[in-house]
């Protein structure tokens, strides 16, 4: 029995040798039809410059303070700048912060010499100080930045007794604010140092004019308004007449008259009248009543 089993195992492990030969030699086959794997495609990148590091308003730029860095074709910044020789001596007009691309509109022009308070006036306007308190600038709450309301307070032209208040510029921006040292006569008339807050307002040319006049005419007063409100509102202007009756007290109606009391019922007013021991009571609708005409001919 057992020499009848050798020649069936010898001939199964030859044909599984064959099969195992055949299925690498069709694995192989196949691989050579789908050929080498091809390489990803290589993205090709645009480089602009970007801040290095955190770069402050008014700064002059230097090589170090920019970096190139790669940005896909389709996602370079609108205006980047390239090179670096385009950047380097040129005075930042606002905050830059790390990372962020380098373009024309974060730089004064070229050939700028200082970044001062010129820079932040936009093309058509004007900066304009006055001198105010520490109650025109709402207790330190209006900070550059700010959008204001200027009142002004002063006499009527001709009644140098009657002030009237009126409301001559709205959404101003606010540029500077701050308090400096100034000399002022005490009230003992020696001279003294004392705080004078000042405002620098952003106006056009005409409300430049509007605004001087002002300050000369009276005193002035901001009003805060609130971010993004952007409302003009025309006002009459106010004085002490309007102030003082615009919280007047609402006039009384007259008390309606009281209505007739009636007797029971709806008699209407009756009076008693006493003849010595007797007494009657008499409608007094039926005495004002006009007596009835008698028909002569008996019909109703």
């Amino acid at each position: 029995m057992k020499s009848k089993a050798i020649p069936h195992m010898i001939l199964a492990v030859v044909l599984a040798l064959v099969a195992g030969g055949l299925t690498i030699r069709w694995l192989a086959s196949f691989r050579g039809q789908s050929g080498p794997a091809r390489p990803a495609p290589v993205v090709s990148k645009v480089e602009a410059l970007v801040a290095s590091r955190a770069i402050p308003k008014g700064a002059r730029l230097d090589a170090g303070m920019v970096r190139l860095k790669g940005f896909e074709a389709d996602a370079v910044p609108t205006g980047a700048l390239r090179e670096t020789a385009d950047v380097v001596g040129r005075i930042t007009a606002r905050e830059i912060s790390q990372d962020d691309p380098i373009t024309p509109d974060k730089l004064l022009p070229k050939g700028a010499t200082g970044g001062g308070l010129e820079a932040a006036v936009e093309p058509g306007k004007r900066a304009l100080t006055v001198k105010g308190t520490k109650i025109m600038g709402s207790g330190g709450h209006i900070t550059p930045g700010s959008r204001v309301d200027v009142l002004v307070t002063y006499s009527q032209p001709g009644k140098t007794d009657a002030k009237i208040n009126k409301v001559i510029l709205e959404n101003v921006l606010v540029l500077t604010a701050g308090a400096e040292l100034e000399a002022r006569v005490g009230k003992d008339g020696r001279e003294e140092l004392a705080n004078t807050d000042f405002f620098t307002l952003m106006v056009t040319p005409e409300e430049a004019e509007r605004l001087a006049l002002a300050s000369d005419l009276g005193s002035m007063h901001l009003a805060l308004r609130k971010p993004g409100d952007e409302d003009v509102v025309q006002t009459p202007g106010a004085d002490v007449e309007k102030s003082l009756g615009a919280f007047s007290a609402a006039p009384v109606e007259a008390a309606a008259a009281p209505e007739p009391e009636t007797g029971p019922e709806g008699a209407g007013y009756t009076v008693e009248i006493i003849r010595g021991t007797e007494r009657e009571r008499v409608n007094l609708d039926s005495l004002s009543a006009p007596p009835a005409k008698e028909n002569p001919h008996g019909q109703p």
